[in-house]
């Protein structure tokens, strides 16, 4: 996650309080943010498989491996209260230069559509590739055929839900006049903004805000709908400790 924090104003409760009674009244200008283009409404790219995957085929096998587990993995086994078997599948099959390799053909194949990727830290090995909204949706189960992670499977899971590049959703945190309206908007709500980033799991800008006071679930949805009003882009607040700058 990219991450960027800047200096935030202490708020005394009085002000608190006025920004609270406040947070229905209170209008910001719309950011002006980049056109959606028209990539939803292309042919829709379906990614083939079989060029992806077209050697022969081998066992697939995600059990315990009988190898001598390198100290560091089982160290973080311990570290997480997990298997060492599962931590040492996801090293393997991570770091293979084969999946690497079908990451760039499933890449190659999405051009302008393919926006970003994450893994997951349990159970099978799995890519999220998240993707334009021109993208078919589809999973496909690929196992490893060479390597140290020979036979373990990784799934590839395509996710077209970006309605624009990575790259413009960037420029909403980007832009020192967009944070300072995003700011206003949880100061409005009794909030001191912390932090401010971007996360591809679904992908959204991320706010950082430290609350003395808890909102209400109905509140914090409807301070989160007035900032995607305001970007033009999903926001989540999350609620963390205040950062003495």
């Amino acid at each position: 996650m990219n991450l960027k924090l800047k200096p935030v104003l202490l708020t005394s409760v009085v002000a608190i309080s006025m920004l609270l009674n406040a947070c229905n009244i209170t209008s910001h200008n719309q950011v002006t943010s980049e056109p959606i283009d028209k990539v939803a409404e292309q042919s829709k790219i379906r990614i083939d498989w079989s060029k992806i995957d077209s050697e022969s085929k081998v066992p697939k096998d995600n059990g315990p491996q009988e190898v001598n587990y390198p100290r560091h993995t089982i160290e973080l086994a311990k570290a997480v209260n997990r298997p060492v078997a599962d931590i040492y599948r996801h090293q393997t099959v991570y770091d293979s230069p084969e999946v690497e390799q079908v990451l760039d053909k499933i890449r190659t194949q999405l051009g302008d559509s393919y926006v970003d990727i994450y893994g997951n830290g349990e159970g099978v090995p799995k890519y999220f590739i998240v993707t334009r909204q021109n993208v078919i949706a589809e999973s496909y189960e690929y196992v490893v055929k060479t390597g140290e992670a020979k036979g373990f499977s990784i799934d590839f899971e395509i996710l077209p839900i970006a309605d624009r590049s990575k790259e413009a959703m960037l420029d909403v945190y980007d832009s020192e006049e967009d944070i300072e309206k995003i700011e206003k908007i949880i100061k409005k709500y009794g909030g001191e903004m912390q932090g401010l980033g971007f996360t591809p799991i679904g992908f959204k800008i991320t706010v950082d805000g430290y609350f003395e006071k808890p909102l209400t679930p109905a509140h914090h949805a409807q301070m989160e709908n007035e900032l995607k009003q305001l970007t033009g882009v999903n926001i989540e607040v999350r609620r963390t400790g205040r950062v003495i700058f």
